[in-house]
């Protein structure tokens, strides 16, 4: 139970696996060999991973993987129904082309709506940048960051209490 534990929080933060950043560090650690689980155990454990897998459908965090799987799915619906047309008569056979002709626009739907959740989610890191620059531009004017001295001696970035120091070196 324990390392399912360890295994979801790796796959929520996605992280690597510990036992490779260890190899990586050189580090080796013995590991105890695995006990057999009982039956009940197994059975929640396999209960809790597809009540996850579930639950990250609905919450829309695999929402890349769902719609490749339901592409997929769909295209092979529609070659289906063209082999199944092309193997009719030619009255029934145009309904069943245009049911495969539509599953074909569904697929390109999917495809569609996969790139643009990745749009939307570059879009919010660069609105995430943005927002962190300006935070930094409105640090510096309100002198609330450090002072920056150049190679030459000269002043980059000032505080309004610096540059009133410096004014009354000057006058002195």
């Amino acid at each position: 139970m324990k390392g399912m534990i360890n295994e979801n929080i790796t796959e929520m933060l996605n992280l690597r696996p510990l036992d490779e950043v260890l190899k990586e560090k050189g580090v080796e650690i013995d590991q105890p060999p695995a006990e057999p689980m009982p039956d009940e155990v197994q059975e929640a454990v396999s209960t809790l991973r597809d009540m996850s897998a579930k639950l990250a459908m609905v919450e829309g965090t695999d929402h890349s993987d769902a719609m490749d799987d339901l592409h997929s799915e769909i295209i092979q619906h529609a070659r289906d129904l063209m082999a199944y047309g092309f193997n009719i008569d030619h009255p029934r056979a145009r309904g069943i082309f245009e049911i495969a002709a539509s599953l074909y626009g569904h697929a390109i739907t999917t495809k569609n709506s996969k790139r643009d959740a990745q749009l939307k989610a570059m879009k919010l890191s660069l609105d995430k940048k943005r927002v962190e620059l300006e935070e930094q531009r409105t640090h510096h004017a309100l002198g609330m960051a450090d002072t920056q001295v150049g190679d030459d001696g000269t002043i980059l970035v000032e505080d309004r209490n610096e540059l009133l120091r410096r004014l009354k070196l000057s006058r002195s």
